[in-house]
């Protein structure tokens, strides 16, 4: 377009009278025109033009090798070519777009330089979309290549949270199977020695996923106080009260979205098999003597900052051969052969699988619970299992 907003149209003959005549043709189009006479000069680039009309005349040959010129120096950004001579098949393998034969009427070339111009206002505006639409597609890809790394940054921090390497307690073995459904999740696990007799251990689930939950595991890494130490002296935290601070931490953060999470911890004292258990809306921790059937730890509990609340504590004597397995919910999805998903289907592979070592007892119960590939959710099974009492 011209700077008045007219459509600019390029003129293209051998003589000047044929120029002339063109013209005066198209005068009444309401466009402006600039006169090229072939052989003087070379078009300047055609993003200036709306439109090239190329008169063959007596030089048809020159006409011919202009229009080949054309469209091949100006394919992009595309401006249709009208060729005006006797042989239109040579026009349109030259290049042309539209090829009138001589003799035509005036108001035909009027109406097909109208519908060139329609056709080259339409493809401007969808070529234009589609530039439009490259910016936002690069802007998209450059968002995902930060989110990318923001969410690899994020998997590094919540994985620097999780112990590299479980306790070795006398006569006591630790297992973990830990598998997040996305690159964060809102699972969290810890096991740890408190003193030469205790350790403590537990498993969190933040509702949700992505990096909004693991945030809030980060937060119960930071928040779980296991020991009160004052000087030489140190007192170990019930897991009741354990649990009944981190409630108190949650509520005292005022945040706008309640930010639920379930957790089970357990104290235990390796020395006389006794483990202390605290329950936050987390799933019944699973119970697998060396003799008898598996069964579930029903213990009550809310979940973790709903309200201020109490979570009763309940001890449990363990003996040689004894496993314990604290999860997450989502082993509640797996199922295990016909049996319906959930507290059935794992009450059965434990008890199929009951005699194997602990680590190979998690990894058997992931596997076979999800034996179909389909995890809807984080999954975390952190065991126990009892040995010989130390000496």
């Amino acid at each position: 377009m011209t700077s008045n907003g007219l459509p600019h149209i390029l003129l293209c003959a051998p003589q000047p009278s044929a120029l002339a005549e063109m013209r005066h043709l198209l005068a009444g189009t309401g466009c402006e025109m600039t006169a090229l006479l072939l052989g003087s000069a070379e078009p300047r680039e055609a993003n200036g033009y709306q439109l090239i009309v190329v008169e063959g005349g007596t030089n048809p040959v020159a006409a011919l090798e202009l229009c080949r010129k054309l469209r091949e120096r100006y394919e992009h950004p595309f401006v249709p070519l009208l060729y005006l001579a006797d042989d239109r098949l040579l026009g349109f393998e030259s290049g042309a777009d539209v090829c009138l034969q001589r003799p035509f009427a005036p108001g035909e070339l009027h109406a097909q330089v109208k519908a060139l111009l329609r056709i080259k206002e339409a493809h401007d505006r969808q070529a234009s979309k589609t530039a439009e639409m490259h910016r936002i597609n690069k802007r998209l890809q450059q968002l995902h290549q930060q989110i990318d790394y923001e969410l690899q940054l994020a998997q590094r921090i919540q994985a620097s949270f999780l112990p590299r390497t479980l306790p070795e307690v006398p006569g006591t073995r630790f297992a973990v199977h830990y598998l997040p459904r996305e690159r964060v999740g809102g699972d969290f696990y810890d096991a740890f020695r408190l003193d030469e007799h205790h350790v403590g251990f537990y498993v969190a689930d933040a509702m949700g996923h992505g990096v909004p939950a693991s945030l809030l595991t980060v937060f119960v890494k930071k928040s779980v106080r296991a020991k009160d130490v004052t000087g030489r002296d140190y007192r170990l935290t019930p897991p009741e009260e354990v649990l009944e601070r981190l409630n108190k931490d949650l509520l005292d953060q005022h945040l706008s979205e309640h930010p639920f999470i379930t957790m089970a911890y357990a104290l235990y004292n390796h020395r006389d098999g006794l483990l202390r258990l605290a329950r936050a809306g987390h799933p019944y921790p699973l119970y697998v003597p060396r003799i008898g059937d598996p069964t579930l730890w029903q213990q009550e509990g809310l979940l973790l900052g709903v309200t201020a609340a109490t979570f009763p504590g309940r001890d449990y004597r363990l003996n040689p051969g004894d496993k314990v397995l604290l999860y997450s919910d989502g082993l509640d999805t797996g199922r295990f052969e016909n049996h319906p998903p959930g507290a059935e289907s794992l009450l059965a592979c434990a008890a199929r699988h009951r005699r194997l070592p602990i680590q190979a007892f998690v990894d058997r119960l992931a596997r076979d619970l999800f034996a179909t590939g389909d995890q809807p959710d984080d999954v975390t099974l952190l065991g126990m299992e009892i040995g010989e009492p130390a000496a």
